[in-house]
């Protein structure tokens, strides 16, 4: 993949910003690696002013919390472009995120916790094996033409 149309800002608008279209398997993973290294290098230097501005704990952990959903909702729109090229809707990329929000933030009862995160991890993992290690459509397919990125 070309690095410099990856830095592109219309074409890092298009990954990460619209639910339309599709893209290869490369772009994607290139894609999550991107949006990994990007975490790593907003949250460290932002949790080390928190903790120097006395944060407590509880607090940092929310504020990632938070941001790990906000990357992750960045995800969604990735897997959503790679579902599209297998021919599936790219909505469905949208369901584990939806429910991943009352996990993070501690609103599901403890007596349906382990099957309400089986259900995450399941639907999870069924987005990653279609989006990063399934061959997409040949061709044009109901979501667009076959992508060249």
């Amino acid at each position: 993949m070309d690095i410099k149309r990856f830095l592109d800002l219309r074409f890092l608008g298009f990954l990460f910003l619209t639910l339309d279209g599709r893209i290869k398997r490369k772009t994607w993973w290139f894609s999550q690696i991107f949006l990994v290294v990007v975490g790593i290098l907003i949250l460290i230097p932002i949790g080390s002013v928190l903790e120097a501005l006395d944060w407590g704990d509880p607090e940092i952990e929310r504020f990632v919390q938070f941001f790990v959903l906000i990357i992750s909702f960045l995800g969604v729109f990735l897997d959503s472009k790679r579902l599209q090229d297998r021919s599936i809707n790219g909505l469905v990329a949208i369901i584990p995120y939806v429910l991943s929000v009352p996990y993070q933030f501690g609103l599901i009862p403890e007596n349906i916790l382990k099957g309400y995160v089986l259900v995450v991890l399941v639907a999870r993992v069924y987005i990653f094996i279609n989006a990063g290690f399934m061959k997409g459509d040949e061709g044009e397919n109901k979501f667009g033409p076959e992508p060249n990125h």
